[in-house]
């Protein structure tokens, strides 16, 4: 094989795509308009959770304790403290709506609005509900205050319309306040039988999440999420980077009448394979590194808010290392499938089958709990995508640096097997001239005629 016919030809394909204004948008446009369109969407998101307004009626909220106006004071300094703790929390505040210690919103959550019910039958609830005037009721036992008192357990219940997605939200969002609210009402069950608020938490525990901040747990959230997503856009972005080039490389000069000219070019065919395939690896690896730089560009954006930091940036541009590998499997599938296509149509159809391969193991590699071992480091392209999350996290333990040779080894493999593929096909008149066998009986397959 001559390198210097390899690089003839892999610059040519190469200068011919950046003529081309369609590719250099999917390449270089299309990202640039999808991340802020992403970040509008969210913001839009968020703002419209804050905008909508969940209702929640309240059927018997006579039944509630009621608030001891002469608590306070009562008995002065420790005694007036222990008075206190002894008598139930309100559930609602004077205006009518749930007490702010129990209500407290989440910054991207819709509010709770509180409407009184002055009805307990079981149909006109159902009627509120179906009318769509609540979005949940809370029905309070009709003894609730007394049984109390006694020490007993009233009962409450939650309403809500089956398979409607807002009566669902106000379901869980009020129940977590009743919630809530029971622990505080247990808590002065035990001050009334002469026991600690925490009677029934015989140890303190505390965990490594206990004991930070909200800020730095928010932080090692998205951490989590940006280590596993990073990598499955890079992987999205690089196969589009591959695909549109190489259908063009191969399909497209069919189409154009170009291809009988580069046959009978001095080149071998495993030559003008080689240089085709340079030429896809490139734009895949650089359509990954444009990408790169404009997450770079958002994760610093969000870096800013946080004093803590979200990624590793060294293993970030180490795992463009691991981007190569990819862009090559990418390149010599994409060049496989496309040379088999009579047109850039049909070659678009045959590319259909490659995401369905790279979707699953993408989303297999973002399963919670899935490491890079021995088994997952043979599975090709999943093991690339855990190396990258791998590299990219901020972990105290070892790197395991023995499965990288088996992560490597198999992308190797594949590589060389598509690319003997594509050379293979290459070779056959029958595959590169299918126009010319559109009447023959025979049949077809990846490797020319049956």
């Amino acid at each position: 094989m001559r390198w210097s016919v390899v690089r003839l030809i892999a610059s040519r394909e190469i200068r011919d795509q950046l003529r081309d204004r369609r590719t250099l948008f999917l390449i270089l446009g299309l990202p640039i308009l999808m991340y802020p369109l992403f970040v509008g969407i969210g913001l839009l998101f968020v703002s419209a959770m804050k905008e909508k307004k969940l209702v929640v009626g309240i059927a018997g909220a006579e039944h509630l304790p009621k608030p001891q106006a002469d608590m306070t004071g009562a008995l002065g300094g420790a005694g007036d403290v222990a008075y206190r703790m002894r008598a139930f929390p309100t559930f609602l505040g004077e205006d009518g709506q749930f007490a702010p210690r129990y209500a407290a919103d989440a910054p991207d959550s819709a509010p709770l609005t509180v409407t009184q019910i002055d009805t307990m039958d079981e149909g006109a609830l159902s009627a509120l509900l179906s009318a769509r005037q609540v979005d949940a009721i809370v029905v309070i036992d009709p003894d609730t205050a007394g049984k109390l008192q006694r020490g007993e357990r009233p009962s409450i219940r939650v309403l809500g319309r089956d398979g409607e997605e807002n009566s669902k939200l106000a379901v869980q969002r009020v129940t977590a306040v009743l919630q809530r609210w029971g622990e505080d009402v247990k808590a002065a069950r035990f001050a009334r039988a002469g026991l600690p608020p925490d009677f029934d938490r015989p140890l303190e525990i505390r965990d490594p999440q206990s004991e930070k901040t909200s800020e730095k747990k928010m932080a090692d959230e998205l951490r989590d999420v940006l280590v596993k997503v990073i990598p499955f856009l890079l992987v999205m972005w690089m196969l589009t980077g591959a695909i549109y080039p190489a259908i063009d490389m191969t399909a497209g000069e069919k189409e154009r009448g170009t291809m009988e000219t580069l046959l009978i070019s001095p080149a071998e065919r495993t030559e003008i394979v080689a240089g085709k395939f340079l030429a896809t690896t490139m734009f895949g690896f650089g359509t990954a590194m444009w990408n790169v730089l404009l997450l770079l560009v958002a994760v610093a954006v969000a870096q800013s808010f946080f004093p803590y930091s979200l990624l590793s940036f060294s293993g970030l541009a180490a795992c463009t290392l691991a981007a190569v590998p990819l862009a090559m499997l990418f390149a010599a599938c994409a060049l496989a499938l496309g040379i088999f296509a009579r047109s850039t149509k049909e070659g678009n159809y045959y590319m259909v089958p490659l995401f369905f391969i790279v979707l699953p193991l993408a989303y297999w590699s973002m399963t919670p709990g899935i490491e890079l071992d021995g088994f997952t480091s043979w599975v090709p392209m999943a093991n690339a995508l855990l190396f990258q999350q791998r590299l990219m996290s901020m972990r105290p333990d070892p790197f395991p640096w023995q499965h990288v040779p088996a992560v490597f080894g198999s992308l190797g493999l594949c590589v060389a097997l598509a690319l003997w593929a594509a050379v293979r096909q290459f070779h056959r008149e029958s595959v590169l001239f299918r126009e010319s066998q559109a009447g023959s009986k025979k049949g077809w397959s990846l490797f020319g005629r049956k």
